[in-house]
């Protein structure tokens, strides 16, 4: 097995939104990276990064039209180029990682092409090792969780390694935000198709305090969380935009069932809208629509697939839709906010030529 494509397979994993609307001046510009320090976990999540997005334009005429591309970093590039194994060993020798690290990153790069079960023994080895193990095994969990592996695969290594057990309080009537973004929430406030309405739909968003929870804090481990945002407010509505789908079908699948399903990043979330959306409740109408839509308790979004972005659009204050400004939205990303007009997050060129509102029934 040899170079990163080894371990990718033929499930690129998308992840969640690199990329900002251009109109916050301390968001990143177009194809702009944020590689998140220098740990080796943040430049192996890079390595697998770049491959995914390599696979996903090699049909298109290679990588010259990718913007940014140029301007990564060349140490992960030449991760890319010389093999994960390599960039393992390498890391190693100049002590970036220790024994117990390059045993990890080894067993989840030999996971991504597996069978089920075929490395249970060899987790519980190495979850015996760990327990010998002297030293801040947090950390270690951490930099592991940052290594930009499929979520199955993080997953896997999380509850047999590292014992993960569902958090106190799952399912109790108490908030529960993983800081790990590719499992679920646990909400206190619901709402359902039977059960509506614009303070509801308020208390429903407001209980993931998205400006200051960590789960959405942006660039963290390089990335920023739009997607996950919607994920989970929908989720919560009983309307969920899924974040797991079947990569050949584009079926919603649900966690902890996402062995080789796709980790829909929000350019997917956006083509997912538009090809499946319908199926699931989700129709597309003008913006005005939106605003009354939401201003009723009803779940409403915004996609805008050139740029990366979605947002929920939120009941507004007044009651009622400002045509100047735009719907109210919450949003994670560059710029996470609980309420703001959407003016003041894109451009008018975006707004005009970029922005989609859908609504769920």
């Amino acid at each position: 097995m040899s170079g990163i494509s080894a371990i990718t397979g033929s499930n690129p994993i998308d992840y969640t939104e690199r990329i900002d609307p251009p109109a916050q001046s301390t968001a990143p510009g177009a194809g702009e990276t944020q590689p998140g320090g220098d740990s080796f976990s943040a430049a192996l999540a890079d390595a697998i990064r770049d491959n995914s997005t390599r696979a996903a334009v090699t049909a298109g005429g290679g990588l010259s039209g990718i913007s940014g591309m140029s301007g990564m970093p060349v140490s992960y590039l030449q991760m890319h180029d010389n093999g994960i194994e390599q960039a393992i060993i390498n890391a190693a020798s100049s002590g970036q990682i220790d024994d117990a690290q390059v045993a990890l990153f080894m067993l989840m790069m030999m996971m991504q092409t597996s069978q089920e079960g075929e490395f249970s023994m060899l987790m519980q080895m190495m979850a015996s090792m760990l327990m010998q193990v002297q030293g801040d095994k947090d950390t270690l969990r951490s930099n592991v969780m940052l290594s930009g592996y499929d979520p199955y695969i993080l997953d896997s290594v999380d509850r047999h390694i590292f014992n993960w057990r569902t958090p106190e309080g799952w399912g109790t009537g108490q908030v529960v935000l993983p800081l790990e973004f590719w499992r679920p929430t646990s909400p206190a406030i619901v709402s359902s198709e039977e059960d509506r309405s614009p303070a509801l739909y308020r208390a429903v968003i407001d209980q993931f305090s998205v400006e200051t929870a960590e789960r959405y804090r942006p660039f963290r481990d390089g990335n920023t969380y739009c997607n996950i945002f919607v994920w989970d407010v929908t989720s919560a509505m009983g309307a969920e935009i899924p974040h797991y789908t079947d990569p050949a079908t584009g079926e919603a699948r649900y966690y902890p069932d996402i062995r080789g399903a796709k980790s829909m990043g929000a350019i997917a979330t956006c083509e997912w809208l538009q090809k499946h959306g319908a199926g699931y409740g989700w129709r597309e109408v003008d913006a005005e629509t939106a605003q009354m839509h939401a201003n009723e308790g009803k779940p409403a979004i915004t996609s805008a697939g050139k740029l990366g972005h979605v947002q929920i659009i939120c009941p507004s204050r007044d009651g009622g839709f400002d045509p100047i400004r735009g719907v109210t939205i919450s949003q994670a990303g560059s710029t996470v906010t609980n309420y703001r007009h959407i003016s003041g997050i894109y451009s008018a060129n975006a707004l005009a030529n970029s922005v989609r509102y859908w609504i769920h029934d």
